[in-house]
């Protein structure tokens, strides 16, 4: 008999060797934790399958890469719907090749293999793990990445529907209890501008000023709006960066849509007139009207502004101090510092603007009137 003979036929004897499954699915159980909700079944065609695959490689006699050992995608699929973490997985396959190799060093010197073949074979079942193992590991990354996906996208549909729209109790608190969200304590709805550019920064800015101000945010991008929910009650006085954020009064769970009701007409009204940061009709005060009143601020425009417009660059100058006199509250001094002027200079303009629009700047209601319509023109210069 030749050399090859012998060989061949101790790898038909173990191929043929029972006791070698029997061995490999004990030292499992026993060995590999993670196992408790695989079938006896499942458990035993797997070790089945990495039995052949082991003594098919050892007889092909050269080391396997990756994209030789598509036995793993399946294993490794069926393995992470079961819940059996990644390591376990190669720490199955790892035990089935080492009893195939107490095996097969066992049995070598009856079938009269050299121990050099014995230890080249040693080293292609080591290399099989190590192939095994890679492709093994991709497949769970992917499918940690799907199911990763997958839970964002279930994710960001909960807090849509939440905040925005009417959800089924039953949906609501199984959603409540999977993003710890509190049935009882109070929220608000929140409210941004969503560009798809833009998103992740948007979403990341605040978060960082929920992490400055202590509260607790779940955001997801809807139609054409950032919306999301905050728990926990913010400081007014801190704002996201270099954003506009409307903000509804605080409700309980089944409430927010009324917030975001709020939120949504907070955001409108603040782009309207230009404010920033975190916004709500508190803070709007009368300045929700500017956007809600499109008619009465076309007509303040005209009545107040365009006058100015057609007075050209000094009507421009002229405009600069009447808005620094009113955000300074009506003092002189501060206004003219503002721009900065000399006092004499503002108190001209001042009266200049009295002559060419026709107003009286110590009338209450044209006091009004020009703050809304300077309101208005903050955030759209042009008109």
């Amino acid at each position: 008999m030749t050399a090859d003979e012998h060989w061949e036929r101790l790898l038909t004897a173990l191929e043929q060797d029972d006791t070698i499954l029997e061995q490999t699915i004990r030292d499992i159980r026993a060995t590999v934790p993670g196992y408790d909700d695989v079938p006896d079944s499942a458990l035993e065609s797997s070790v089945r399958r990495n039995i052949a695959l082991s003594i098919r490689t050892v007889r092909a006699g050269f080391e396997p890469s990756p994209q030789d050992v598509s036995e793993a995608d399946a294993l490794a699929s069926e393995r992470y719907a079961q819940g059996v973490p990644v390591g376990s997985v190669l720490a199955g396959f790892r035990v089935c090749m080492s009893v195939i190799l107490h095996r097969l060093l066992e049995h070598a010197p009856a079938h009269r293999i050299p121990a050099d073949q014995v230890l080249a074979s040693s080293t292609i079942l080591w290399a099989l793990g190590d192939a095994f193992s890679s492709r093994a590991v991709l497949v769970y990354q992917d499918k940690d990445l799907a199911r990763a996906l997958a839970d964002s996208t279930r994710r960001a549909a909960w807090i849509g529907d939440a905040v925005a729209t009417w959800m089924e109790p039953a949906e609501l608190a199984r959603g409540a209890a999977l993003y710890d969200v509190p049935t009882s304590a109070p929220l608000r709805a929140l409210a941004a501008d969503s560009q798809p550019d833009a998103d992740v920064e948007r979403q990341r800015r605040l978060q960082d000023w929920a992490d400055r101000t202590g509260v607790r945010i779940l955001t997801a991008v809807r139609a054409s709006s950032l919306v999301g929910l905050i728990i926990g009650g913010p400081d007014p006085d801190a704002h996201p960066e270099r954003l506009t954020v409307g903000v509804g009064p605080a409700v309980t769970l089944e409430e927010l849509p009324q917030s975001f009701e709020s939120a949504a007409a907070a955001l409108r009204a603040a782009e309207t007139v230009g404010m920033t940061g975190l916004v709500d009709l508190e803070r709007l005060s009368w300045r929700a009207a500017v956007h809600a009143s499109p008619e009465v601020t076309a007509l303040l425009h005209e009545r107040h502004l365009q006058p100015l417009a057609e007075a050209g660059t000094f009507g421009e100058h002229v405009l600069e101090a009447v808005d620094a006199y009113l955000r300074h509250r009506l003092n002189i001094p501060l206004a003219a510092r503002s721009i900065p002027v000399h006092v004499n200079t503002l108190r001209y303009r001042l009266q200049r603007f009295q002559e060419i629009a026709g107003a009286d700047l110590g009338d209450l209601n044209t006091l009004i009137e020009l703050s809304w319509a300077l309101a208005a023109h903050r955030s759209h210069p042009a008109s």
